[in-house]
């Protein structure tokens, strides 16, 4: 990568120096020597025995200086566009900045967060954890940084936002369930890479203040991206997902057991399970591209 990146320099900036060259070389015009001013007035002097026509085209000097002119000419232009094309592919290659973007996994996992009294032994349900995965990419040459992400869930209709901080990464182990893999902490992306995570949120009653009320219904979910190269956040994405009937019946069903088993909520139209359809059914759902028309 780092060769590449070093032989497209050598090549860029031979062509603005070849460039910056042919722009800086002055018109000349080649002046007509003694001796072909006299051959001219001796040529002049003598009877044409060998032309036929008088009028016949004859190549002069001033015509070849109209030619030269026009040489020039072209030769400025290829020269010019050459030199864009250069500044061009120099900025797309080397120079632009970095550009981080990220997109959702299908999937937001849920899980009852418990405290275990140290006299009592009793369990508490004190929270809910969120695992989101993300994949961050970065098309630009320049590399950067993630410095923080914080996700934030609303329920659809409610005016109350629950505001949370990355915990940790986690990963799917060998037994599939999740384990942690390292506190969170900013990700490096380099330039024309991608880096993909799963990224923990907790949301409990000594952080936020109050319990976060898991109920059937629509949720909308948005996520604030800092990059080492921005103050405000960068940029911002929104998601939702559904928690059916039976998908909240099962999280109370963990709570009463104290059980941290995960639930799985799709994001977005990932909820739609496998369907076996007919042909006008398939052609309704996912309705065929017009073919452009030959000419």
């Amino acid at each position: 990568m780092r060769g590449n990146k070093m032989l497209l320099a050598i090549c860029t900036i031979s062509l603005l120096a070849t460039s910056i060259k042919s722009l800086a070389q002055p018109y000349t015009n080649t002046p007509a020597s003694g001796s072909i001013k006299q051959g001219s007035n001796a040529s002049n002097k003598q009877t044409p025995t060998s032309l036929s026509t008088p009028s016949q085209n004859i190549l002069t000097l001033n015509d070849t200086s109209a030619v030269k002119k026009e040489t020039d000419w072209f030769a400025t232009l290829v020269s010019l566009f050459s030199l864009g094309v250069s500044g061009v592919v120099a900025y797309k290659s080397l120079l632009k900045k970095q550009n981080i973007k990220l997109c959702f996994g299908k999937d937001i996992i849920l899980f009852p967060i418990f405290k275990i009294d140290a006299i009592t032994s009793c369990t508490t349900l004190t929270g809910v954890q969120f695992n989101l995965p993300i994949t961050f990419y970065n098309w630009s040459p320049q590399g950067g940084t993630i410095e923080r992400i914080r996700l934030v869930v609303v329920k659809d209709g409610h005016d109350n936002f629950y505001d949370m901080i990355w915990t940790a990464f986690v990963k799917i182990g060998i037994s599939g369930n999740f384990e942690n893999d390292s506190l969170a902490q900013p990700i490096p992306v380099k330039g024309l890479s991608s880096v993909s995570k799963v990224i923990q949120f907790d949301w409990m009653i000594e952080l936020g203040g109050r319990q976060f009320e898991v109920k059937s219904g629509k949720y909308k979910l948005r996520i604030y991206e800092w990059t080492n190269d921005s103050k405000c956040y960068s940029t911002e994405y929104e998601s939702f997902f559904t928690i059916e009937d039976e998908d909240f019946v099962k999280f109370n069903d963990h709570v009463t057991r104290n059980s941290t088993e995960s639930i799985w909520i799709p994001l977005n139209e990932n909820h739609k399970p496998n369907r076996w359809l007919s042909e006008a059914e398939i052609n309704d759902i996912y309705p065929p591209k017009k073919k452009p028309k030959k000419k």
